[in-house]
């Protein structure tokens, strides 16, 4: 996601810049991060990492239900130097109340207005045992209540026809809800439903935002309640994501 911003940025597709990133590890914890780090390194944004796991470590490895307040306390303090019109939560796998009271945060999920919440994984195996014609992602305001603040924007997509008719029909032969109660990831109607998911997740931040910068959505409207009705950002989306695959 990172990067596709930073490339409609470049194309001036998207009027904006970034003013920081910030990320719950720092550098030396997973591959994936470092190799991140230098993304953000060679791209001359401003990065500021502070360790969840080595703060829970510094606080007697103490539930993080009882560290998560003082945890957004520090990561805001951190940041008091920057003032971004909006923030983009994307893959922060930390719930982050206290964060959320204080900035205007967009957080991408995996799912449609009004569907699962929590981890991506959860929206999947939902949308195939409830027997699902459509899936989607969207863009909601960040508040203390867990993936269930004002949607701005949301898309959809089929999981039916010709791509997904032969998955749901070999998956009528599977234990469903022994596989999630398992983290079995193995089923192909999954795989091929997130595959779907993915290609899409980014080009809605990025429309998203593009639709921010140039004024056709007001946030601060959105948080306060004053906008019920997301925008479906699906045409759009579509439309990138034929871009990307020609």
């Amino acid at each position: 996601m990172f990067t596709a911003i930073l490339n409609a940025i470049h194309s001036e597709r998207l009027n904006a810049e970034f003013e920081f990133v910030f990320v719950n590890r720092e550098r030396g914890q997973t591959a994936p991060t470092d190799s991140f780090l230098d993304l953000t390194a060679a791209n001359n944004v401003e990065t500021v990492t502070l360790s969840s796991q080595r703060f829970r470590h510094n606080n007697d490895d103490a539930p993080w239900s009882k560290l998560r307040e003082s945890y957004d306390k520090a990561a805001l303090s951190a940041l008091e130097r920057f003032s971004p019109d909006v923030s983009v939560m994307a893959g922060y796998m930390l719930f982050a109340p206290e964060i959320s009271r204080r900035m205007l945060i967009l957080n991408q999920h995996p799912a449609l207005p009004g569907g699962a919440i929590g981890k991506w994984q959860d929206a999947v195996w939902d949308v195939i045992e409830n027997n699902e014609d459509q899936h989607g992602a969207m863009m909601h305001i960040a508040t203390p209540e867990l993936d269930r603040g004002p949607v701005a924007t949301y898309c959809s997509f089929s999981i039916r026809g010709p791509e997904f008719d032969p998955y749901w029909e070999e998956a009528k032969a599977s234990d469903i809800d022994q596989m999630r109660r398992a983290s079995d990831e193995s089923l192909p109607l999954f795989a091929a439903i997130r595959e779907a998911g993915l290609k899409r997740e980014r080009p809605l931040v990025v429309e998203t935002l593009k639709a921010v910068a140039n004024g056709e959505i007001d946030l601060s409207e959105i948080a306060a309640g004053m906008q019920s009705h997301p925008i479906d950002m699906t045409e759009a989306v579509e439309a990138a994501v034929a871009l990307d695959q020609s």
